[in-house]
């Protein structure tokens, strides 16, 4: 969706030092693309780089990206990731919103047996697992749907996966933007907009794939991009009232994590809105959201 300078790790060290200051190890998000059989080779060897590297945490999404819906090279290259990689990851999540279909550039589902390619991953991720001893938390995450009761797409993953899903997961992600993708909110109204996304997830769509609340939810993706009409200081406004919102239902809905989208941006000089989600410029000057949260954290945890 974006591109732009290249990252710079020992910036980008410091940037999460000062966010996580004394408080629990913060995960660092990273995604990978899977393009079909003849791209596991090359993906493996950007996760082996990964793992590799001095960053302690890693949070790496396994995006499903191939365009022949190769199910069975695709369940082969996760066990692999979990084989390989599954004791010195912090989690695997398998498929980046499979259930959104239209939108190529950034989700899953828009490309063939993405619903199959989700059940078929995480089986496969959970079993290589158990046989290796892996300790990787295994999990999804997935796009916020108006009416989950009717989604065809939680249907289908209930008569694939049946209760072997439920079993195989040890987190259920969403991805959430309020006040982005949907219509424009108040300040006052997010609360409500963050009760209503995490509710309808945990009651309605979840129940559907046997999901209870012994499963954890994770909010493996929120964000608001700055830019035109969206001004820097109105960006740690919103960050700052999804994130409470979200904190002040953690217990009662088995929250255990909100990870934002994302530290920097691509590239500030572009006018797209998908460049400027960062807390941070591309050069890696804050926005005041940056120091927002390092308080907001520091209060929370």
């Amino acid at each position: 969706m974006a591109s732009g300078p290249p990252d710079d790790f020992a910036k980008i060290a410091e940037a999460v030092q000062e966010l996580q200051a004394d408080g629990p190890p913060m995960l660092i998000r990273m995604y990978v693309s899977w393009t079909g059989a003849g791209s596991s080779a090359s993906v493996l060897t950007q996760v082996a780089s990964l793992v590799e590297s001095a960053v302690p945490s890693w949070d790496l999404v396994l995006a499903y990206r191939d365009p022949e819906g190769d199910l069975a090279a695709w369940a082969d290259f996760v066990a692999r990731v979990v084989e390989r990689y599954g004791r010195d990851l912090d989690a695997i999540q398998v498929t980046g919103e499979a259930n959104l279909t239209t939108v190529p550039a950034a989700a899953d589902g828009a490309f063939p047996n993405a619903t199959e390619a989700f059940v078929h991953g995480v089986l496969a991720a959970a079993d290589a697992k158990r046989r290796h001893e892996a300790t990787a938390a295994i999990g999804f995450a997935v796009s916020p749907e108006v009416e989950p009761t009717r989604s065809s797409f939680w249907q289908t993953v209930a008569a694939i996966g049946g209760d072997e899903v439920a079993t195989a997961v040890d987190y259920a992600g969403l991805d959430m933007y309020p006040d982005v993708f949907g219509p424009r909110l108040e300040l006052d109204q997010l609360e409500g907009a963050v009760d209503w996304l995490l509710r309808s997830f945990r009651q309605q769509a979840l129940p559907i794939a046997g999901l209870g609340r012994e499963v954890p939810i994770r909010i493996c993706e929120n964000g608001w991009p700055t830019g035109a009409g969206r001004s820097e200081s109105r960006q740690a406004d919103v960050l700052e009232a999804v994130l409470r919102a979200v904190d002040a239902r953690a217990s009662e809905l088995n929250v255990t994590h909100w990870e934002l989208f994302t530290l920097r941006d691509a590239d500030s000089s572009k006018d797209d809105l998908f460049h400027h989600f960062g807390i941070l410029r591309d050069d890696y000057s804050r926005k005041p959201a940056f120091d927002r949260l390092v308080r907001v954290l520091a209060e929370l945890t």
